[in-house]
């Protein structure tokens, strides 16, 4: 279980990153799938159904909201993950990856496992937290290149053409934030802005890092894929994934990555806004 982060993302990327002319992925939603016997996939992904395994995966089975049925002759050279669902195995399935299930037994486990004090509960606890605020940057980069695509853009660009200016605007206002909150606390009338204020930054960290995860993945996918139709909604996922993946790097590589991506994220955020009062 400790594999569960990187596990999610490396079938995240698979799903997210567009598929080669011999690729053969397959991706429902609200209904079962079977790999038939002889049949040859390259990833398995279903939300809300049942995946069952009579052939052979090359890379990853991902169900989520469903359970996954590996048959006697089922062979899976990746992970299989299981979110929401349980794992059935025949005895002469092949898995050459890790198989990770999260589900109300895990999770009980973990939790009692946690309250005895045992660092793999807490793991995996705080493993689940993290990837449920993963889901909630990934909803809200969605909505944004949905709704407000040119918001988005903005900020991407400030930090595009400004790198160095955004990460030291960035830097000042990270620096800014504790004597900030304090002076706003010597007052009445700050202490009841301290909550608009910190809900303004808040969101100001999370449309910055939207933004340098849209600008990593404009970078990565226009390097891997020539003639790439430029897509902001797929930038911005694979950039977001790719970030994620990151900060699981250990020795606080990732830390450092994902303080560097905030810090020109926030940066972008107040050249964007300086530009526009600017412009007006």
């Amino acid at each position: 279980m400790k594999h569960f982060p990187a596990a999610v993302l490396v079938a995240l990327l698979v799903f997210l990153l567009p598929a080669s002319a011999a690729a053969k992925n397959l991706i429902t939603l609200d209904r079962d799938v079977t790999v038939e016997e002889g049949e040859q996939v390259d990833n398995v992904v279903v939300f809300g159904g049942q995946i069952t395994v009579n052939g052979l995966v090359e890379q990853n089975v991902l169900a989520v909201a469903g359970s996954v049925v590996l048959t006697n002759k089922a062979v899976v050279r990746g992970k299989v993950i299981v979110v929401g669902g349980v794992v059935a195995r025949g005895a002469g399935s092949l898995v050459y990856g890790d198989i990770t299930e999260i589900n109300s037994a895990t999770l009980s486990e973990a939790f009692h496992s946690a309250m005895r004090g045992e660092l793999e509960g807490w793991s995996l606890i705080l493993n689940i937290i993290s990837l449920c605020f993963f889901a909630i940057i990934l909803i809200i980069a969605l909505l944004m290149t949905l709704l407000v695509p040119r918001w988005l853009a903005v900020v991407a660009n400030a930090i595009a053409t400004g790198r160095v200016k955004s990460f030291l605007w960035g830097f000042l206002v990270t620096l800014l934030i504790v004597p900030f909150f304090m002076l706003l606390a010597v007052s009445i009338i700050g202490i009841f802005l301290i909550p608009l204020a910190f809900t303004a930054l808040l969101l100001a960290a999370i449309v910055g890092f939207i933004a340098v995860g849209s600008l990593l993945g404009n970078a990565v996918i226009s390097r891997i894929f020539r003639g790439y139709k430029k897509s902001l909604v797929k930038e911005t996922l694979v950039g977001l994934c790719l970030l994620w993946l990151l900060g699981w790097l250990p020795f606080y590589i990732g830390t450092v990555i994902k303080a560097l991506a905030i810090t020109f994220g926030l940066g972008g955020v107040v050249m964007s806004l300086m530009r526009r009062k600017t412009v007006q």
